[in-house]
């Protein structure tokens, strides 16, 4: 595992300093705004993304004949299927969802945007199949290469044409190539036409769970995109959009970690060493979570710094909205492995009665904090999302047998223990600025 670990590493420590290049230039470029635009058209594309998602790449993972080439291309068919219905659902509708936003001039790169699920649809099933079979060397390269490119099309679309088409155009740059790439770094990665219908419905079956939950989900993670976008001129939500990019640089991590790493070794272990699967569960990853609490409990209280260190003054209202956010993929990282290991023992529903938990919690919260304070109380209730999500994933953890109270308490005083660290940076650095 050491070596997946360490590629994964790699990955997400390339693709943040891509972020960090590419946003400090941005920054410098763009507007406000352009940001503002960019966050919008992102989260449409991420509300109609996660809805139509029965997960493919779970399926795939956890399936008995996950290497059979007959079923790889009934699912690659379906996938291109619904990147197509995708493509020409967001096309017809980019009109009256503009409308519906207040943003009625943002029709047309609405529309634009919506390409990103055919080229997305046309790429190979290979990524999936690597992780499957604990191969991440290419795949890191794939993420890395891809990443690279719509980094430098974004710096010179942006210095070309001083809009948010650099972003949005970029975007598509990068995915482009990113499904190029998916078949020409794998052997064998070619997929054909194929259909059978009990194959379809056996997909469906697994799926609509993970379905139901990522619809939840798509509320839960883009209610504060759409609802400040309202509240908020184009200017001041590029500022949220911004802290929330920033802010997913961790949860770059929190993904690629348990999905390519935990999910595989966990139901590795299940068939090996199921009498020893708690141990495994907490040994595993351990150390990594640790370290990585720590860096998000400093990253949190130096949100401030960060903010001033990398961006022109323009941008410095951003640092509440980074703090607040920051706080939900420090926590997320500890329930995305947990969601992993009830995956992997047969506790699929329980990613829709966490997303549903989390639906609870901003409906309440949420509603608390706008009321009370306005918009920023609802970014408040946005990033706390995560604290009543891990108290539900202990409660699954102990049914199945794998809680062990002590570790968890270990891993939260890792996360303190990196804000106090964090709040002296923050303090000292302010120290050394001020003239």
């Amino acid at each position: 595992m050491s070596s997946g670990v360490s590629l994964v590493a790699i990955t997400i420590i390339a693709s943040n300093l891509l972020r960090i290049v590419s946003t400090i230039i941005l920054t410098r470029v763009l507007s406000p705004a352009d940001f503002g635009v960019a966050g919008l058209t992102g989260a449409i594309l991420n509300i109609l993304l996660m809805i139509s998602d029965v997960g493919f790449g779970v399926y795939i993972i956890r399936h008995a004949r996950g290497d059979d080439p007959h079923l790889l291309d009934i699912i690659w068919t379906v996938r291109l299927a619904r990147g197509l219905a995708l493509t020409l659902l967001l096309a017809v509708c980019a009109g009256p969802i503009a409308q519906a936003l207040g943003k009625p001039a943002l029709q047309v790169a609405i529309a634009v945007t919506a390409l990103h699920f055919l080229i997305d649809g046309c790429s190979s099933l290979a990524p999936f199949t690597t992780i499957r079979q604990e191969r991440l060397l290419m795949l890191s390269l794939l993420d890395i290469v891809s990443a690279v490119s719509q980094t430098v099309a974004g710096i010179a679309l942006a210095l070309l044409l001083h809009s948010y088409w650099a972003i949005i155009l970029a975007g598509l740059v990068g995915t482009a190539l990113k499904s190029l790439l998916s078949y020409l770094l794998f052997p064998g990665a070619g997929r054909r036409f194929a259909y059978d219908g009990q194959e379809i419905r056996d997909l469906w079956h697994f799926g609509r769970t993970i379905a139901s939950a990522h619809t939840i989900q798509v509320v839960l993670s883009n209610v504060d995109k759409i609802a400040l976008s309202r509240m908020f001129p184009l200017s001041l939500f590029g500022l949220y959009s911004l802290a929330s990019n920033l802010s997913g640089a961790a949860s770059g991590f929190t993904t690629l970690y348990p999905n390519r790493i935990l999910l595989p070794a966990f139901a590795r272990a299940l068939r090996d060493e199921p009498v020893n699967l708690a141990l495994i569960y907490y040994a595993s990853r351990r150390k990594l979570t640790l370290l990585y609490m720590v860096a998000m409990g400093g990253f949190i209280s130096m949100g401030p710094a960060v903010v001033d260190l990398l961006y022109d003054p323009r941008y410095q209202a951003a640092a509440t909205y980074l703090q607040l956010l920051a706080l939900a993929p420090a926590i997320a990282m500890n329930n995305y492995a947990a969601r992993e290991i009830l995956i992997v023992v047969g506790r699929v529903q329980a990613l829709l009665y966490a997303n549903l938990v989390r639906l609870g919690w901003l409906l309440s919260a949420g509603s608390v904090g706008f009321l009370s304070f306005g918009p920023i109380g609802l970014v408040a209730a946005v990033g706390g999302i995560e604290l009543p999500v891990q108290c539900y994933c202990w409660y699954e953890l102990r049914r199945a047998g794998l809680l062990r109270m002590g570790e968890e308490t270990l891993i939260f005083a890792a996360l303190l223990s990196g804000m106090a660290f964090g709040l002296m940076g923050n303090v000292l650095y302010f120290m050394l600025k001020a003239p």
